[in-house]
C-alpha cells in the first residue's frame, strides 16, 4: 500500500489531530454530552464555532487574535485554556477527525472530540485494514483522564503513548512536534476542560501498526519566507509559518506524496489525493480530489494577492468566486473560517512568499452549484 492511501487520510475530512490515532485505555464520567453547554456544541454561545462568544476570536475580545498580542503564536498572556480551544478548533482542526460523522456528512457534536472511525482498507475483513482516532475527552476509562499533561503532550508531539507503544502516523505528531511548550500546553488545559463522553475505541489493525515513532519533521526542511528579514511583511510571513507548518498542517496536506512519505523536495506543491469515496462525498464531486500547488508558481497561486487567500480561508471562495472543494474547511462553516484577521493574514504573507514550485496538479474540482 502507497503511504498515501494512509497517511494522506490524516487531513482526509480534516487536516490534523490533537491525540494519538489508535486504542483507547484511560480518560472522566462517562457523560453523553460531549461539551459544557446545553446544545452539545461544544462552544459557550450554542453556535458551533468552537468560541465562547459567537465572534469567531478565541479569547472572547473580538479583536480577531488569540491571545491578544496580536501576534498568532500564542506567546502573549491569553487564558491558555482560551488558546488551546482556538488552536484546537481553528488551527490543528483536531475535530475533523476525532469526532465522528452523521449520516449528512457533519461532525456528530454530541461526540465531540470522542474519537471515531479513520479509514477501513479492507471492509471485508473484520481483522485487518481499519484505524480509529482516539478518545480525547477526559473520560477515565476511554479517554484521557488518566493520563497527565506530559503524556498528552508526548504522544501529540512525539508520537509515544504513555505505555511505550508508538502511535501511526495518520496522527501528524511529527508535525506537532514543532509546536512551542506554550501551545501544547495550552492544547492539553482546553481538552481538560470538555465534558468526558465515554466511547470505547478498538485497536489499531494491521497495516496501521508500527514498532517505532516516525521522526519529527525537521525545521530546516520547512520552507521559508523569500521576503527579507527588513520587508514590513516579514515577521508577518514567520508566524504564519509557525501556524502552516508546526501548529497546523496545511503543508502535510498541500505536500505531494513520495515513496515513504510526504515528498520534502515538493512542499507545498500539491498533488496529494483524496478520493471521494473516503471522504464521503457524493458523487458530484470528481472521484479524486487532489490538493492544489499553493506555491506562487504559474501552475500554483502565482499572482494571488495575500487578502485573496484571507478570503478563500474566511469565505470559502476563490477570486472568481469558486468555490473551494472539501476537504479543506474553508469557509463561515469550516475550521479556517474562524482563523483570526490576523493569523490568516500571516499564513496569507507566507504562503503567497514561498519559493515557487513547478507542478501541475492533475485534475480539478469546483464546488458543485447550488
Amino acid at each position: 500500500m502507497r503511504w498515501l492511501t494512509v497517511l494522506l487520510l490524516a487531513s482526509g475530512l480534516g487536516l490534523g489531530g490533537c491525540g494519538d490515532d489508535d486504542d483507547d485505555d484511560t480518560g472522566g464520567d462517562g457523560d453523553a454530552d460531549s461539551d459544557s453547554d446545553s446544545d452539545s456544541d461544544s462552544d459557550a454561545d450554542a453556535d458551533g464555532d468552537g468560541d465562547a462568544d459567537g465572534d469567531g476570536d478565541a479569547d472572547g475580545d473580538g479583536d480577531g487574535d488569540a491571545d491578544g498580542d496580536g501576534d498568532g503564536d500564542g506567546d502573549g498572556d491569553a487564558d491558555p485554556v482560551a488558546r488551546g480551544e482556538y488552536l484546537v478548533n481553528h488551527v490543528a482542526v483536531c475535530v475533523d477527525c476525532h469526532t465522528p460523522r452523521d449520516e449528512t456528512g457533519a461532525p456528530d457534536m454530541s461526540m465531540f472530540l470522542a474519537g471515531a472511525p479513520f479509514v477501513d482498507v479492507d471492509p471485508k475483513d473484520p481483522d485487518f485494514g481499519a484505524i480509529w482516532t482516539r478518545n480525547l475527552t477526559p473520560d477515565a476509562d476511554t479517554g484521557l483522564g488518566n493520563w497527565t499533561d506530559e503524556q498528552i503532550i508526548t504522544a501529540m508531539r512525539d508520537g509515544v503513548r504513555p505505555d511505550g507503544r508508538a502511535l501511526f502516523p495518520i496522527m501528524p505528531y511529527w508535525v506537532f512536534h514543532n509546536m512551542t511548550d506554550e501551545d501544547a500546553a495550552a492544547i492539553v488545559a482546553y481538552l481538560r476542560t470538555l465534558t468526558a463522553v465515554s466511547n470505547a475505541i478498538p485497536d489499531p489493525q494491521a497495516p496501521f501498526l508500527t514498532d517505532a515513532p516516525s521522526p519529527s519533521l525537521p525545521d530546516g526542511v520547512i520552507p521559508q519566507t523569500t521576503l527579507d528579514a527588513g520587508d514590513a511583511d516579514y515577521e508577518s510571513a514567520q508566524r504564519g509559518r509557525y501556524l502552516a507548518t508546526k501548529a497546523g498542517v496545511c503543508m502535510e496536506c498541500h505536500t505531494p506524496d513520495g515513496d515513504a512519505g510526504p515528498d520534502l523536495s515538493m512542499p507545498f506543491a500539491g498533488g496529494r489525493e483524496y478520493p471521494r469515496a473516503d471522504l464521503g462525498l457524493p458523487d458530484i464531486f470528481p472521484e479524486i480530489i487532489y490538493s492544489r500547488n499553493i506555491t506562487p508558481d504559474a501552475t500554483g497561486i502565482q499572482g494571488w494577492s495575500p487578502q485573496a487567500v484571507v478570503t478563500v480561508l474566511h469565505d470559502g471562495v476563490d477570486e472568481e468566486g469558486a468555490g473551494i472543494c472539501p476537504p479543506m474547511p474553508v469557509g463561515p462553516m469550516g475550521a479556517f473560517g474562524g482563523l483570526t484577521d490576523d493569523d490568516a493574514m500571516d499564513i496569507a504573507n507566507y504562503i503567497t512568499t514561498l519559493p515557487p514550485i513547478e507542478n501541475v496538479v492533475a485534475g480539478d474540482c469546483a464546488m458543485p452549484a447550488n
